[in-house]
């Protein structure tokens, strides 16, 4: 069952203005269109299939295989960081050579030449002198820090300043 468009309602269909304009003949600027191919090249499958098989061999490596070598020459080239660092840390390995040298000299040491010493554990108790002293200051203490304040009475300051008189005053003068 197809409509025709004579049975489609008016406002789905085109109309003859909106169509005329679509239709005719546009004045747009030319434009070169370049093909981009998105496939890879032969090369770059070639790489990266050389690559998973590197890949899956070093996953595959067992190293059970392997036995155990020694080097001849152990040379280590420092790059820029290394050499930063190392700067940074001269003061560490002049700390850790001085330890290495305290070190060696107790490694050196002649344990045989110390005597043997018997010691003794000593617990010193108090005696029953001191712990009576200490407790009659604890109970002095306690005594002035806990006054009722309320039991005190109110007293006047009488201040006595004698002064000399005129005629002590006149004797001094005179000797």
């Amino acid at each position: 069952m197809s409509t025709t468009v004579k049975d489609l309602p008016k406002d789905l269909i085109i109309v003859d203005g909106l169509k005329g304009e679509l239709l005719k003949e546009h004045k747009l600027k030319p434009t070169e269109s370049s093909e981009k191919n998105l496939l890879p090249t032969a090369d770059d499958v070639q790489q990266v299939k050389t690559q998973l098989n590197t890949l899956t061999g070093i996953a595959g490596f067992k190293s059970v295989s392997l036995k155990p070598t020694e080097t001849l020459e152990k040379v280590v080239i420092h790059g820029e960081d290394d050499i930063k660092t190392e700067k940074t840390i001269q003061g560490v390995l002049q700390a850790e050579l001085a330890r290495d040298s305290s070190l060696s000299a107790v490694s050196d040491f002649e344990w045989v030449n110390l005597k043997k010493a018997e010691t003794a554990d000593k617990n010193s108790v108090p005696s029953t002198e001191s712990i009576t002293q200490e407790a009659e200051h604890i109970k002095l203490k306690d005594g002035i820090e806990i006054i009722d304040k309320s039991k005190l009475s109110h007293k006047d300051t009488m201040e006595k300043n004698i002064l000399p008189t005129k005629e002590v005053i006149a004797l001094e003068k005179s000797q």
